[in-house]
């Protein structure tokens, strides 16, 4: 087998915070032996996060909870069955320093944290935040990604040998937002194998950190920016990626931070002189309107919060699994996505399990999001359908929805609102284009379109940048990664009997159909 490659932990941002970027000539100078001195790291005074509340907009089919059939309204003579929704996220960023402190933190744990899922049988079963071989033979190959992990599970449904079996998918609700701090903490010193004392004590240099991924002060990123909007830190770079002069100036809107190469919004001096005004408090926070204690929750963004929030079920982990393995089934866990086959028997006493079990970890799975699907051969087909009613009721016109892909019993297809999503932003991106067109009374800009939106810009390429000294591009390790497209055709490639070419040839035309129009 062979030995998998550790992924460096040392990771430079970019984006705007308090104080400027760090240099990663400083590396080896001062910054790493800072990070991984335990002396200077459970002394060092994190600066606050910054927060956004990130919104995407999700089109999704209703279908009725009682009957399963799907829902639709008429508008002007049409049927209207997708209703937009909008869909929060609560971000937060570390300032550059703190994020790598972070970064190192979460290396050091998910080293331990492997060798715990190997010796308690879960390296298949959480699949999130880790790289995972797509052959363990061989060294240095690719990692599996969600397109893998779903195809895993696909394929160990078409070799289930019941004819009538349960998929049974969970959601855990607000998952990052509701991790109790005081078993946090517990799990954190198992992991460290420290000694079960009356009460578990962390290492000063963790206990710090820990201290500061749970009580944590953020500033609202739209508050900051207003108070130093005038100031703000700019580099750009030119077109053969140099560094040009760093500049402070004026930006208008919050929306033009990245396109003026913003890279900081005041120094840590500048900061603390309007800390009082911008700074949110650590130890409440408002649930439902009410001022709550914080005593629960990890912000989300954060390099060391996936580390965590693995390692925070652990043990749930391994008692669904070790279930499931008694009775001859799979479970699998990707963040707060839960997925279950079993025999169909044992759907009732699997779902007592998995509710009763979870409220150990003060945490609820979302009923509303829980699915319920029986697989059934019919006529020597493998059918699909999603349960209502406690089971009385089945729509066999519902396919199994997994990590962004449907499921049908045979065929594999893209997710009908990640395909509809691309779409979209397809005829968004040539509007915008056709109105700037106009507005400047030039001429469409064609390549861009296609190379965002079309098989042309689908490849990944690799990123050369220009040496002044030897007046010549030179090769760089980071890549165009391509377009919704390349994602498409790399589960084409990947899923077992998909139809995923099918959903995407019509791309072409479509697009150059939005153009003419």
């Amino acid at each position: 087998m062979a030995k998998k490659k550790e992924k460096d932990w040392f990771k430079l941002k970019r984006y705007p915070h308090i104080g400027l970027p760090l240099n990663p000539n400083d590396r080896y100078k001062w910054i790493e032996p800072y990070v991984t001195s335990e002396l200077k790291v459970a002394k060092h005074s994190f600066l606050p996060f910054i927060h956004k509340t990130s919104r995407v907009r999700k089109f999704r089919k209703a279908y009725n909870s009682d009957t399963g059939a799907l829902e639709f309204e008429l508008k002007g003579g049409k049927k209207i069955v997708r209703n937009p929704n909008e869909k929060k996220r609560e971000l937060f960023y570390a300032s550059h320093l703190d994020s790598l402190i972070y970064s190192y933190y979460a290396f050091i744990l998910n080293q331990k944290y492997e060798d715990i899922l190997i010796d308690f049988g879960l390296n298949d079963v959480v699949s999130a935040y880790r790289s995972i071989p797509v052959n363990s033979y061989k060294e240095g190959g690719s990692n599996k990604c969600n397109i893998d992990f779903a195809n895993d599970v696909f394929k160990y449904i078409l070799k289930y040998p019941h004819p009538k079996f349960s998929v049974i998918a969970f959601d855990i609700s607000s998952f990052f937002d509701n991790l109790d701090h005081k078993l946090l903490r517990d799990a954190w010193c198992d992991v460290l194998n420290v000694d079960k004392l009356p009460n578990y004590k962390l290492p000063d240099d963790h206990f710090n950190v820990y201290k500061n991924i749970t009580r944590f002060s953020h500033v609202d990123i739209v508050d900051i920016f207003e108070e130093f909007k005038d100031k703000i830190y700019t580099q750009k770079t030119n077109k053969f990626g140099l560094k040009l002069k760093l500049k402070r100036k004026k930006i208008d809107k919050i929306r033009f931070l990245r396109d003026q190469g913003a890279i900081a919004f005041c120094t840590q001096k500048e900061f603390l002189k309007v800390k009082n005004k911008l700074l949110q408090p650590s130890k409440t926070k408002i649930v439902d309107k009410k001022i709550v204690y914080r005593n629960f929750g990890i912000p989300q963004g954060s390099p060391i919060s996936s580390v965590l929030a693995n390692r925070y079920l652990l043990h749930f982990d391994k008692i669904i699994n070790d279930y499931l393995t008694t009775k001859g089934g799979i479970y699998r866990r990707y963040s707060d996505d839960m997925i279950v086959v079993c025999p169909f028997e044992n759907k009732i006493e699997l779902l007592d399990l998995v509710y009763s079990e979870i409220e150990k970890y003060k945490l609820k799975i979302q009923p509303s999001k829980t699915q319920i699907f029986q697989f059934e051969y019919q006529n020597g087909k493998l059918e699909c359908g999603e349960e209502y009613q406690n089971g009385k009721l089945i729509n066999w016109n519902k396919n199994f929805i997994y990590l962004g892909f449907e499921f049908d019993g045979k065929n594999v297809l893209l997710k009908s609102a990640s395909l509809s999503g691309y779409y979209r932003k397809m005829k968004r991106g040539v509007r915008r284009a056709k109105y700037y067109s106009k507005k400047h009374n030039k001429e469409i800009f064609k390549r861009r379109l296609f190379k965002r939106h079309s098989y042309i810009g689908a490849n990944r390429t690799r990123k050369y940048i220009w040496n002044e000294k030897f007046k010549k591009f030179e090769k760089t390790e980071y890549y165009n990664w391509g377009n919704f497209l390349s994602y498409a055709l790399k589960a084409a490639h990947v899923m077992i009997n998909n139809k995923i070419k099918q959903q995407t040839k019509r791309h072409w035309n479509i697009l150059h159909k939005e153009i003419k129009n």
